[in-house]
Order: structure tokens, then C-alpha cells, then sequence
């Protein structure tokens, strides 16, 4: 069996995170479009189980499915989605990020920091957390005037089975499960 629901539904899943890599810059434009997006990235799960189950899908997909809803892109996506629509939150935040070749590099939202190295892109510290800094701006490198520094505006979930993961990124490896894995499953064994 084909499941076109599904597939035409991924299709717009990937136009919607197509729009939201466009707009990280644009922090209002991307808060306004995340709403559809979550909504219309999560509609590629609910239409997979509608039509398999339509379409007279077997046991072994169902219970396939029913595992699935415990990984953890499927609580990511699902999470913000319950987040933005039921309960009116913002289930995106940006972290702003400052690199300058070498020399540390400064990620920060509102006022907490975490300084970690260009080589080492996950936060520094111990097992409890990382290092936190506390200043209006980050301090300027020494070398900064021979780097020149580079900026990136960088969406995490603000909540959830996903707190502080980068947002784009997941999004993109649940519709990638989802096109890969999740579709492709159910056509063979439905």
C-alpha cells in the first residue's frame, strides 16, 4: 500500500521547516511561523496512523507505532506542539552565539552565558551543568580585531523532552524518521 496522506503531508512538513530555517534571523517572524510549523510537522504522525490503520495496516506496524511514540524526537516534536497550541506557550527560544576563530566562543540567551571552545561545541562544565557567566555582553577576545567575530542566532525547545536541544535541527530528524523510517515501514508492511 502507498500512503499518499502521509507522504503529501511530509512534503508540506518540509515547506513549513524550509520557511523556519529561513526566518531564524527574524526572532517575531519565526516565533509567528513556529506555531503553523509544529502543527503542520506534527500532522505527518497523526496522518501515518490514520491512514495505515484506513488502509488495514498489520500487527506488526501497529505495534511498531505504538513503540514509537516513545522516542525521543516523536516527545520533542509532540511536546511542542501540545505546548504551542493547547496551552498558548512559546515553546522556542534563541540562543545567540558569538565565534571567533580560536578563542572562546560565547553562547548566551538573555543574560546567561556558557563559554565553550570553537573545538568543543557542547557547554563546559560538570556533570551538574555547565560553567555559568553573567555579564550584558560578551567579554571581547584578545584577538578579536584579527578574527573579526561571527554571529548565529541559533532556536532551541524552551521546554520539554527536548529543553535546550537546537530546534531545526530535530524537527528536521523527526521528518527525516518519519520519511525514512516511519512511512517506508508501514508501506512494506501495511
Amino acid at each position: 500500500m502507498r500512503l499518499e496522506k502521509s507522504r503529501k503531508a511530509l512534503a508540506l512538513a518540509e515547506k513549513y521547516l524550509e520557511i523556519l530555517e529561513e526566518l531564524t534571523d527574524d526572532q517575531e517572524e519565526f516565533q509567528d511561523s513556529f506555531v503553523g510549523a509544529i502543527a503542520v510537522v506534527r500532522r505527518v504522525g497523526h496522518t501515518i496512523d490514520f491512514e495505515s490503520k484506513k488502509l488495514g495496516r498489520t500487527e506488526t506496524f501497529d505495534q511498531w507505532w505504538k513503540k514509537s511514540s516513545a522516542d525521543h524526537r516523536f516527545k520533542c516534536v509532540k511536546d511542542a506542539r501540545d505546548l504551542v497550541l493547547h496551552e498558548g506557550g512559546e515553546e522556542a527560544r534563541v540562543k545567540h552565539e558569538v565565534l571567533v576563530s580560536d578563542v572562546p566562543m560565547v553562547k548566551a540567551s538573555a543574560y546567561d552565558a556558557t563559554v565553550i571552545t570553537k573545538s568543543h561545541t557542547d557547554f563546559v562544565g560538570d556533570e551538574e551543568g555547565p560553567e555559568r557567566y553573567t555579564f550584558s555582553a560578551p567579554p571581547p577576545p584578545a584577538d578579536a580585531e584579527e578574527a573579526g567575530p561571527t554571529y548565529r542566532r541559533t532556536w532551541v525547545f524552551a521546554s520539554g523532552e527536548c529543553a535546550g536541544e537546537e530546534l531545526i535541527p530535530a524537527l528536521r530528524g523527526f521528518l527525516d524518521w518519519m520519511s525514512d523510517d516511519a512511512i517506508p515501514r508501514a508501506e512494506a508492511v501495511g
